[in-house]
């Protein structure tokens, strides 16, 4: 092996060239060229030898096969055929029998493809109107060549030829004995491990020398078949393997017959005995030469250790460090300029470009690698069926799931167990229909899936099928991300619609109410006024009839005296009503002095404190922003004296970098977390939805034992977000 390297290097050229190559190399040279000319020259004389002696067994066969279309084409024409006449006819056919005996039966055919004449006697009917070639020759009305048949009442194997008698609808035809082509007076020209063969167009022999019995009737291998289908209408030549080594080279010629009957002819010519000759002088002459190559190079290889080897070594151990992975070997100089010292120039700029290409590769792969693992979702490669497995997987499925990418690829069958119960046959099943189906392209699915710890994840889902060149899907290539958050948002806002239905009905049934105790107050109040007035109208008249009039005039005084009380009373009550309804401060002073007097009127009413700070006087807002904001003070006062406990209240009301801010701050017990988002908490929720229609923030903080701090912010114009309605 070592001097068999010696011999590789490249300075063999200055060296081993010189003692070896050129003593040996020209006589070997010659002995190869002149072998291959002699292969070349006996190839040719093969091939023509092969396609002559082919054709001339074709065209034998031909003129057999011609002369059966003459002979059927003036059986065509007699009288006793075309008249139908069985006995003239039947005696014509066993004369033509008796005539030629490779025949085996000659007879008529009529237009059902049953034998209506034989030359043969036979007590069976024959029917061959299922036979292909019948119906052929029916329908075309031309001459027509069967394929291997067997003759039913001799048994022998023939073929049919068949020609339609002009004018009538029947067919004359001869049945030829196969054995008879044997006798083609061409075996007697085949040289040694030659084959004759004769196939139909279906491939089955009709005859073959030698071993004819043997042979006929069966199916040629399928390459000679396929062979038979090229060689159509044309001569062909083609080398095949026999049994064992034997390798034959076949002439292929065709007998046309009618469309879909030829017949086909073929000689094949063994290789073996073609070439036997002069293959045992190319040997003889190779074997010399060669003996004298290694006499030379037995003497060559050691000068080679000297010369060569133990550069060789040092060049053959970088390659194998290199090709280990070691990038940074390197070959020393060898002091020349010689073919070797090139060899090692070369290595080392192969070495260095190698080293630079695979440190620019890892710096890409680290930056994809980056990239896929920065990015806020899960990558994934998977086959087909995504319940097989994966292939590959993101370092983010353990900060989603818990599970690190290692475990993952472990258990083929992680995904479908970590599949939400209730969400797995959906999945399951949608990935089948859109991934294994008739498309195969894409699947797309939002699912609940289990993380390590048991918590429930919303991910979305997206897989794309990766094609091959044949544009057939190979594997999927796929991402997931985490999409709890938004399904979180998406149930809020369903759950933020239902309050809202709800606060409508709630708003509906106050407002109920409140027409209820308005017309309560009405009746009771101005109506027990309005009925005293009546009465005591109704008295007057009554004591405007007495005659003393003194008597009369004081009483008179006093009862117009309690009539000014009753009428005192119905205003205030009437004020009473409006200033609930809406107080008229507000449309005359604007929403600071109603906030002031709501807060004053509170402490009246509920002996509650209430401490006032900030209070601008500037401030000028549209009808509907004063409204809003007077009515969410009033919802946090009620809210106070329904649920607080407290006993103080500070209100401030502020402007501050283009924000107006109410806040109201009390000294209760202090709202907890669940009561701000109670599902029957309609007086915040009605403040939230007011501060939401003018555009601000509401905040509520509160603080066990300490009390409830809530803070109102709405934008004043020249701030984005503040609605048209509020003016400075």
């Amino acid at each position: 092996m070592r001097h068999l390297l010696s011999l590789l290097a490249p300075s063999l050229r200055s060296r081993l060239v010189h003692l070896v190559l050129l003593a040996v190399l020209p006589s070997l040279g010659l002995t190869l060229y002149m072998g291959l000319e002699e292969h070349r020259i006996q190839s040719a004389d093969l091939e023509v030898n092969t396609l002559r002696l082919t054709r001339l067994a074709a065209g034998q066969l031909g003129q057999a096969i011609e002369g059966a279309r003459q002979l059927l084409t003036g059986l065509s024409q007699l009288r006793e055929v075309r008249e139908g006449n069985y006995e003239g006819s039947r005696e014509l056919f066993v004369n033509l029998l008796k005539q030629y005996p490779y025949y085996v039966d000659f007879g008529t055919i009529d237009d059902n493809g049953d034998i209506a004449c034989s030359g043969r006697q036979s007590d069976t009917p024959v029917h061959l109107e299922d036979q292909a070639y019948i119906r052929r020759a029916l329908r075309t009305g031309d001459f027509v060549i069967s394929g291997y048949q067997v003759e039913t009442s001799s048994g022998k194997p023939v073929i049919y030829f068949v020609y339609p008698v002009k004018g009538l609808v029947s067919d004359v035809y001869a049945a030829l004995d196969l054995s008879s082509i044997k006798s083609i007076d061409i075996a007697a020209q085949l040289p040694a491990g030659a084959v004759f063969l004769v196939l139909d167009y279906n491939g089955v022999v009709l005859a073959r020398y030698p071993d004819n019995e043997r042979w006929i009737g069966q199916l040629m291998p399928g390459e000679l078949v396929i062979l038979a289908g090229m060689g159509e209408g044309r001569d062909s030549l083609v080398a095949i393997h026999g049994g064992g080594l034997t390798e034959r080279l076949y002439g292929i010629t065709t007998i046309r017959g009618a469309p879909e009957t030829n017949i086909y002819v073929s000689i094949g010519m063994s290789k073996e005995a073609a070439f036997a000759a002069i293959d045992r002088v190319f040997h003889r002459n190779v074997a010399g030469v060669a003996l004298v190559g290694i006499l030379a190079l037995l003497a060559a290889w050691i000068g080679g250790d000297v010369f060569i080897l133990d550069r060789l070594k040092e060049l053959v151990g970088a390659t194998k460090r290199l090709a280990s992975g070691d990038l940074g070997v390197r070959i020393g100089p060898f002091g020349n300029r010689d073919e070797l010292s090139i060899l090692a120039s070369s290595f080392n700029e192969m070495a260095e470009s190698l080293d630079e290409r695979t440190t620019q590769v890892h710096q890409a792969e680290a930056k994809y690698r980056t990239l896929v693992e920065q990015i806020p979702m899960v990558t994934y490669t998977a086959p087909l069926d995504k319940a097989l497995g994966t292939f590959y997987i993101s370092p983010q499925i353990e900060s989603i799931l818990g599970y690190s990418p290692k475990e993952w690829l472990a258990d083929p069958g992680l995904w479908v167990k970590l599949l939400h119960p209730e969400d797995r046959d959906r999945v399951l099943a949608e990935s089948q229909r859109d991934l294994l189906g008739s498309n195969g392209a894409v699947f797309r699915s939002e699912y609940r899936i289990l993380t390590r710890k048991s918590d429930v994840l919303w991910l979305r889902d997206e897989a794309t099928a990766v094609r091959n060149g044949l544009d057939e899907p190979e594997f999927l290539q796929g991402i997931m991300f985490d999409v709890t958050d938004q399904k979180r948002f998406e149930e809020q806002l369903k759950s933020s619609h239902e309050r809202m239905r709800e606060l409508a009905a709630h708003i509906e049934g106050v407002r109920e109410e409140e027409r209820t105790r308005i017309a309560r107050e009405i009746h009771d109040e101005l109506g027990q006024a309005l009925t005293g007035i009546k009465i005591d109208l109704a008295w007057m008249n009554k004591k405007l009839q007495i005659h003393d009039r003194a008597t009369q005039t004081d009483l008179l005084l006093k009862r117009i005296t309690a009539m000014k009380d009753t009428i005192d009373t119905t205003v205030q009550v009437v004020r009473k009503i409006s200033a609930e309804l809406r107080p008229g401060i507000l449309d005359g002073f604007g929403l600071p002095a109603a906030i002031e007097w709501q807060a004053s009127e509170f402490q009246d009413r509920t002996g509650i404190q209430c401490q006032l700070s900030a209070i601008p006087e500037d401030l000028d807002l549209e009808e509907r922003p004063s409204s809003a904001i007077f009515r969410i003070f009033q919802e946090l006062l009620t809210n106070i004296v329904r649920h607080a406990n407290a006993s103080r209240v500070s209100i401030s009301l502020r402007k501050r970098r283009g924000m107006l801010i109410l806040e109201v701050q009390d000294n209760g017990r202090g709202i907890s977390e669940n009561e701000k988002f109670k599902a029957n908490s309609f007086g915040l929720l009605g403040v939230r939805e007011r501060v939401a229609l003018l555009g601000g923030k509401s905040s509520i903080k509160g603080v066990q034992g300490q009390g409830t701090t809530v803070t109102i912010r709405i934008p004043l114009p020249g701030r984005s977000g503040a609605p048209n309605h509020i003016k400075a």
